[in-house]
């Protein structure tokens, strides 16, 4: 943790203060996080192990805001499939499909999508070099720091809110050499300022993500709410003052008006008198319609935003004056969606894997094989390695280089 140093008290307020002597200067001033900030990314420093926030709370809301947001679980899913495309392989053909299923390279991309990183179990075999790779969910990981606070070792639990029955298991970290261990654990993280832990690209897109799920869930109540008819029934002469017996009479009016299965919400009221019915009034926030409206747009906006995704791509678009015009906007967004955010991602994830397929055969190069419809049809030349635009072409070439290609008219 970095330590700040001040030559004087810290104030209450914001305004910094200088004070001078003959040689040198001295300022002071609060040191405040972003008030804005969606969620607190410090590490939970616990008893053996440090994690993601308490109890490794902090993928459980990245967890949620990909639940319950239908426009962030939307994008993130469309950007694991671009990343995946048609999975990894070997540019010199072997075979690598024996170190790691196709499954486990999805939901690495995934991970890596969701939470910013991702973590795999190296597993040694007898001749001391790695036998297989496994992905292991990162949301269950802990860190284990040495003296100097560098990582060491990850600690698993199934399920951290839950220690005392899912006792966490100290597992070492992947360094590449063999120290007589059966397995180990690699993560790999996207590049930012956090020392332990990843963080998601679109972070500044979770608060957003949890307007689209209370605007579920306020939907999902309302029609529920609207669909069934409250009914007041009054009995007007009179009071009963023992709940026993009035409990048992309202059950008695609420069976023959509904029947046991209530599908309407019955009230029943007994009073002293005629001008003590109950009444029931409806209070609902003006133009509440329109608020939802706004907020579940304005959501939309700022999620594509956070996920720095084409709208053309995520959420349609109408500016376009044909067919044509419109497919080759989707083109280009797609050409910058790759350059700009796919293949850096891609190469994150394969120098992660590298880690390990380097020690297994350092003649092994990963690489990610796009959608034959994409490469050929969109002319996004996607592919970390492929080759130069030039030599994608959209129509076949004629055989002689001599020969016209014939217009069908």
């Amino acid at each position: 943790m970095t330590k700040i140093r001040t030559y004087k008290t810290m104030s209450t307020n914001n305004k910094a203060a200088a004070v001078t002597s003959t040689n040198n200067f001295a300022f002071e001033a609060n040191v405040l996080m972003s008030a804005f900030q969606p969620i607190d990314i410090k590490p939970a420093y616990g008893r053996k192990w440090v994690t993601n926030g308490i109890n490794n709370g902090n993928y459980k809301l990245y967890i949620d805001a990909y639940d319950d947001s239908p426009t962030n679980a939307s994008i993130i899913n469309a950007f694991v499939n671009y990343i995946y495309g048609c999975g990894i392989y070997d540019i010199n053909g072997q075979n690598i499909k024996k170190y790691i299923s196709d499954e486990d390279v999805l939901l690495l991309c995934q991970d890596y999508k969701l939470f910013g990183g991702y973590a795999v179990q190296v597993i040694w075999s007898l001749a001391k070099k790695p036998l297989r790779i496994e992905r292991i969910d990162i949301a269950k990981l802990a860190v284990n720091l040495d003296e100097k606070n560098n990582i060491n070792g990850y600690w698993y639990s199934w399920d951290w809110c839950a220690q005392y029955k899912y006792r966490p298991v100290l597992i070492p970290v992947y360094t590449g050499v063999y120290k007589g261990n059966d397995l180990e654990i690699l993560s790999v993280r996207r590049p930012s300022r956090e020392p332990f832990f990843p963080v998601p690209d679109y972070l500044a897109g979770i608060p957003w993500a949890n307007v689209e799920g209370q605007l579920a869930n306020a939907g999902k109540n309302h029609f529920l709410n609207a669909m069934s008819v409250l009914t007041v029934v009054n009995y007007n002469n009179g009071r009963i003052h023992e709940k026993e017996v009035a409990e048992k009479q309202a059950e008695n009016v609420r069976n023959k008006i509904v029947g046991t299965d209530n599908q309407s919400g019955v009230l029943v009221s007994f009073n002293e008198g005629l001008e003590e019915a109950t009444t029931v009034d409806q209070l609902s926030p003006p133009e509440l319609n329109q608020q939802n409206v706004f907020y579940s747009e304005e959501a939309e906006r700022k999620l594509i935003v956070a996920h720095s995704a084409p709208p053309i791509l995520f959420a349609g678009s109408n500016t376009g004056n044909g067919f044509s015009s419109n497919a080759d906007e989707i083109a280009t967004a797609t050409r910058g969606l790759f350059r700009r955010h796919i293949n850096p991602m891609r190469e994150v994830i394969l120098n992660g894997l590298n880690k390990v397929f380097n020690v297994i055969d350092s003649s092994i190069e990963l690489d990610f094989e796009d959608f034959k419809e994409e490469t050929k049809l969109e002319n996004t030349n996607n592919s970390t390695r492929s080759q130069d635009l030039e030599n994608i072409n959209l129509i076949d070439k004629p055989e002689n280089n001599n020969e016209v290609p014939k217009i069908i008219e």
